[in-house]
């Protein structure tokens, strides 16, 4: 469990906290308040990303959930969050917003960080799709 606030990135925070608890398979669970979030997608036909869509204000996360493993011999945050903000367009003034963050910047956020025993799970490209993927043993799936 842990906060991070002061203007603090959650990547490299999150990476700092599973580096600290020697964290190399897991799980993060966060709520709390942001000034910006970054939100990227991946374009499955080009197999490239797109440019991301940029939020900034007084955002709240309404659900955050991520995955750490380990890529290039250090460990890797995957995080997704919904987001909602206050905003005339929308209707009844809130906007909710989610999908792959690839950085957002914390007002003030606490987390769960979940290890798990056993084996460190690594990230490698998925010829397939080009996303980088957990590499498991294949189970026929």
């Amino acid at each position: 469990m842990g906060t991070i606030t002061g203007d603090a990135e959650l990547h490299p925070s999150l990476i700092q906290a599973a580096k600290h608890f020697n964290v190399c398979a897991g799980t993060v669970e966060l709520l709390g308040g942001l000034h910006e979030v970054e939100f990227t997608a991946y374009d499955f036909a080009s197999q490239s990303r797109l440019p991301p869509l940029l939020i900034a204000g007084t955002l709240e996360i309404v659900g955050g959930h991520g995955t750490i493993s380990m890529m290039a011999d250090t460990q890797h945050v995957h995080l997704h969050l919904v987001i909602a903000y206050r905003s005339d367009a929308a209707p009844n003034g809130v906007a909710v917003a989610a999908g792959h963050v690839s950085r957002a910047v914390a007002y003030g956020v606490e987390f769960i960080l979940t290890a798990y025993d056993g084996n460190p799970v690594e990230r490698a490209v998925h010829a397939r799709t080009g996303l980088n993927l957990w590499k498991l043993p294949t189970i026929g799936l």
